[in-house]
């Protein structure tokens, strides 16, 4: 951000001042664009249950024992590469064919910011962004794990997961009507159907989704959730769905885990979660049991199948022990906001699937999340709106920051380093013993975490550091988005925790609006996840 855009008031300053000698509990390391046009996104950390917070210092084998899975990325995305249809929306083929008008209603009626911000949200969307994909520029998003490049495709490669050897699980745009084909450790999966998605591999399997080409519409397509059980493929049947008109029935797996189903390790089996179509043909958060891949059944997180309340619903990552998190999107206002609003399951296993909201004021009721991952200790990282003025009717987008949770039944050592609650991750970085310039970083998603509590995200950096240690503070020197990896400081304590300030003497530039910077981002940034 722009000094021009923000000052810090003397006041801020001087709370500022008096954290300095407060401990962080992570250190940021930052990994820059090959291409210093472009923007990176952290997407993925290996797997790892080292004990980063006590037995070993893992400031000294990040780079070898929890590589990060990056994205570099040139333009806009539009049309999210890792959604088999356009804003997760059985309509959202309609929506993208009408091209910047199509994103601007859909902005318009599911968003509902000023007329003005819906215009420069679809025109970033558009034009800067799926435009260049339909005239046939593929090389937009570019994959790393640490600083290698992946070489699977040089089109839009995205990594979803990687595993406890840093093998990607992924796809990459084949074509232009292959615009996504799933692949694990430069392998494509095994291809039933146009498309093809792989999000995660585990226990022999691969989940993600198959996509056909509608029989009525050319432009269109349906997608099932699906399985490989090595070259075997299991696509999961919708729920009382079919294709009508223009609306197509989706489904999809996000994530794959070993569930132990009676606490002795004797009785695990394998669950996906994810979402599949129900008759109304709206996306609904969904688990399925993976024991018998003959006859594979999806119970529905029932609370999300009003299709008078709710757009869509997923579920984007679940733990061994049954945990699973994910968003569900208003079809109208929530208290300001048509909010994608985080919620999380504690138990995949059960007849019937309930739902509970994340604690804490972090969480307000109308605040937009993104569901990042939960790891085996329960600790869930994300994204949640920061700002809370209105969206809706007429409003302006929120700015956003990453946050981890506790959840319940997480072990004591992580509550009580946490203080049993959920925090910013821009407070757990800030103080005088980190070893790397955390004040230049302003964490506003994490994507994935390991159970050895290192986390992949992205940031505003500010080269030389922030004006303040402030929450809030401006960029002298103008900020960019870079992806970033925290690892445990070893040794923190929750008597380490400093909460940064907040200016609350915010300056903004004549002429200029927050909410065009928080525009960028949401174009940008998308629905990004491990």
């Amino acid at each position: 951000m722009s000094s021009k855009i923000f000052k810090i008031s003397m006041v801020a300053a001087t709370v500022a001042a008096s954290f300095s000698a407060n401990a962080a509990l992570y250190n940021v390391y930052k990994y820059d664009p090959v291409d210093s046009s472009s923007q990176t996104f952290g997407s993925a950390i290996q797997e790892s249950s080292a004990d980063c917070w006590g037995t070993t210092d893992c400031s000294t084998t990040h780079t070898s024992n929890h590589q990060i899975g990056y994205e570099e990325q040139r333009f806009l995305q539009g049309f999210e590469y890792r959604n088999e249809a356009p804003f997760l929306f059985e309509y959202g083929y309609e929506f993208l064919e009408d091209g910047r008008d199509g994103f601007e209603d859909y902005c318009n009626r599911y968003l509902d910011y000023a007329d003005t911000l819906c215009e420069k949200w679809a025109y970033r969307q558009y034009d800067s962004g799926y435009a260049k994909e339909v005239a046939g520029d593929y090389e937009n998003v570019t994959a790393y794990v640490e600083t290698t490049r992946d070489g699977t495709s040089s089109n839009n490669t995205v990594i979803n997961a990687l595993d406890s050897s840093a093998v990607i699980t992924g796809s990459y745009q084949a074509s232009g009507s292959e615009r996504t084909r799933g692949f694990v450790n430069g392998t494509d999966v095994p291809v039933l159907g146009d498309r093809t998605q792989a999000f995660a591999t585990g226990n022999g399997l691969t989940v993600g989704s198959v996509s056909t080409q509608s029989t009525k519409y050319s432009s269109d397509y349906t997608s099932k959730a699906a399985v490989w059980d090595g070259t075997t493929l299991t696509s999961i049947e919708w729920v009382g769905a079919e294709e009508s008109s223009r609306s197509m029935p989706q489904g999809s797996a996000r994530d794959l885990a070993f569930v132990d189903t009676n606490g002795d390790d004797a009785g695990d089996v394998d669950y996906a979660v994810g979402y599949n179509a129900n008759s109304d043909e709206i996306p609904v958060a969904a688990v399925f049991n993976l024991s018998d891949l003959s006859d594979v059944k999806t119970k529905f997180v029932s609370k999300y199948s009003d299709d008078e309340k709710y757009l869509n619903s997923l579920l984007t990552s679940v733990n061994d022990k049954g945990f699973a998190i994910g968003t569900a999107k208003y079809r109208e206002a929530n208290d300001g906001a048509y909010s994608n609003s985080l919620f999380y399951v504690p138990d995949v296993t059960a007849s019937s699937l309930s739902s509970k909201s994340f604690s804490g004021d972090i969480f307000f009721k109308s605040a937009n999340g993104k569901a990042g991952a939960i790891n085996n200790n329960n600790e869930v990282v994300g994204a949640i709106d920061y700002e809370r003025h209105r969206e809706s009717n007429g409003g302006k987008p929120r700015a956003q920051r990453a946050f981890i949770a506790p959840i319940e039944n997480a072990p004591s050592a992580i509550t009580e380093r946490l203080k049993n609650r959920a925090w910013y991750l821009d407070d757990l970085t800030n103080g005088s013993n980190a070893t790397e310039p955390n004040n230049s970083f302003r964490i506003i998603d994490a994507a994935d975490i390991n159970d050895a509590g290192v986390i992949a995200g992205t940031a505003y950096y500010c080269a030389g550091g922030y004006d303040s240690s402030a929450i809030n503070a401006s960029c002298s020197s103008g900020a960019s988005l870079v992806a970033v990896k925290l690892v445990p400081i070893n040794g923190a304590t929750a008597s380490n925790i400093s909460a940064r300030p907040v200016d609350k003497n915010k300056v903004e530039r004549q002429g200029g609006s927050i909410g065009v910077w928080a525009l960028t981002i949401l174009a940008l940034f998308g629905f990004r996840r491990k």
